[in-house]
């Protein structure tokens, strides 16, 4: 059926109407006319695909990637540039207002490079029909794999060391994963900068030595790690434990001056220039130095360290304990005094902390669930003056303003064009305690 779609949703997904029911369509942009095929019907809505673009949005513009359309990562690569921020910008306005109820102005996006900003893989590996390993995606809203052997996302080094590790896997006769004989390699995990750590994702193998010195030789690899995994349908492909083949425990790199250590199953920014650039604009927003400061969900304590010189004090918090003794040891390392870390739950260790002094600025960069409700609840019954809440997910960052506004009003919402190409979006938004009366 023929369609107009009318908006872009939060997936990046057109939005067209039949019957005055919302239509979710794939392959096409607000202002756009489709031929639709209705794939799915969800009862409030439906979902359909895009079989024919009968009139073009003129922000329409060729893909560089040959996979894109398989692939379903980048539903804005065919999309001009300007054109994907400023829908962001719309979707993450609109998004605001549906889950918050609140009228929220937010400051212009900040760009970011177009391409080759990743700085981490996390990739399938299957064969080919004549046994040669590569890597792939998953077909979008399926669990077929469509091998690919280049992507415009990944670094340029990162994609130079990809190629190489394959290249490895395959002169060494691996082949892909074998549920039946659980066996094989079924993921291929690189994260670097001017260092690169390799992670392959096995079945009940052994990595011999052969293997290890040639993933070792390639340029600027300085560690391999093994993790085996041999369940059905994990939802996690990455084990939670994984054993060092060869080489060192971390990489190091240099983040806004700092250095800092780098675990494998340490969470970091995938975009190190935007990264840095949300880092140096929250320090930036204490413009007078404060008492006590805490970061919650601290992860290895870099923002931690950045505002070590707007406080008398920082304190860390973070569950994960091994991101914890990472923490302690990058801000040893920078020989920063003033920043401890501490493994507990946030919320917990707000209200332990309120019980004996005033936190002055809280700052929050919780996974895409948002801050828990415990989390919440503990920092409305917390005396905190100032909220900087760094957000991946702008619905629960919504959810979590409209919670919050009981006790806090929203000052500024600074929205990262952190992963060009998609719809996702990464934001500062800065809370102030209302003044009463």
């Amino acid at each position: 059926m023929r369609m107009e779609i009318k908006k872009t949703g939060i997936n990046g997904e057109g939005i067209g109407y039949l019957n005055r029911k919302p239509v979710f369509v794939t392959g096409c942009f607000a202002g756009e006319t489709a031929d639709v095929r209705i794939v799915e019907d969800r009862g409030k809505y439906l979902r359909g695909k895009a079989e024919k673009i009968i009139v073009s949005s003129p922000y329409r513009t060729a893909s560089i990637c040959p996979y894109y359309r398989d692939c379903g990562s980048c539903p804005f690569i065919d999309l001009k540039y300007e054109a994907q921020l400023r829908y962001k910008e719309e979707i993450l306005q609109e998004t605001l207002q549906k889950y918050s109820g609140l009228k929220i102005k937010c400051d212009r996006i900040v760009p970011s490079p177009q391409y080759h900003y990743r700085n981490k893989i996390n990739l399938p590996v299957a064969a080919d029909k004549k046994g040669k390993l590569h890597n792939a995606m998953y077909r979008a809203g399926s669990n077929i794999l469509v091998l690919i052997d280049e992507c415009p996302l990944h670094d340029e080094e990162l994609e130079r060391v990809r190629k190489a590790v394959l290249k490895a896997l395959n002169r060494a006769s691996m082949i892909s994963y074998s549920h039946q004989d659980k066996s094989g390699i079924r993921q291929l995990v690189i994260r670097g900068f001017e260092q690169f750590q390799v992670v392959l994702i096995t079945g009940n193998d052994v990595i011999n030595e052969k293997l290890t010195n040639d993933i070792m030789s390639i340029d600027k690899v300085v560690s391999l790690w093994q993790g085996i995994n041999v369940r059905k349908n994990p939802v996690n492909m990455m084990p939670d434990k994984i054993k060092l083949i060869s080489g060192r425990q971390d990489i190091d790199l240099s983040i806004c001056g700092y250095d800092v250590s780098l675990h494998p199953q340490a969470f970091f920014q995938l975009n190190r220039l935007q990264a840095e650039a949300i880092y140096e604009k929250v320090s930036e927003l204490i413009s007078e130095k404060v008492s006590l400061a805490v970061e919650a969900y601290c992860g290895i304590g870099v923002m931690s360290m950045m505002i070590h010189d707007r406080a008398e004090e920082v304190i860390g918090v973070e569950i994960d304990a091994r991101a914890v003794e990472s923490a302690r040891q990058n801000a040893k390392a920078n020989g920063i005094e003033n920043v401890s870390f501490r493994c507990n739950d946030a919320g917990s260790e707000l209200i332990r902390l309120s019980r004996k002094r005033k936190t002055d600025i809280l700052i929050a960069d919780p996974p895409r669930t948002g801050m828990s409700e415990n989390f919440i609840q503990c920092l409305l019954k917390s005396p905190v003056r100032k909220i900087i809440y760094v957000s991946c997910n702008p619905a629960t960052l919504a959810r979590n303003i409209k919670e919050l506004s009981r006790k806090y009003e929203v000052e500024r919402v600074m929205p990262y064009d952190m992963f060009p190409n998609t719809p996702h979006i990464e934001t500062i938004t800065v809370l102030r305690l209302k003044e009463k009366g």
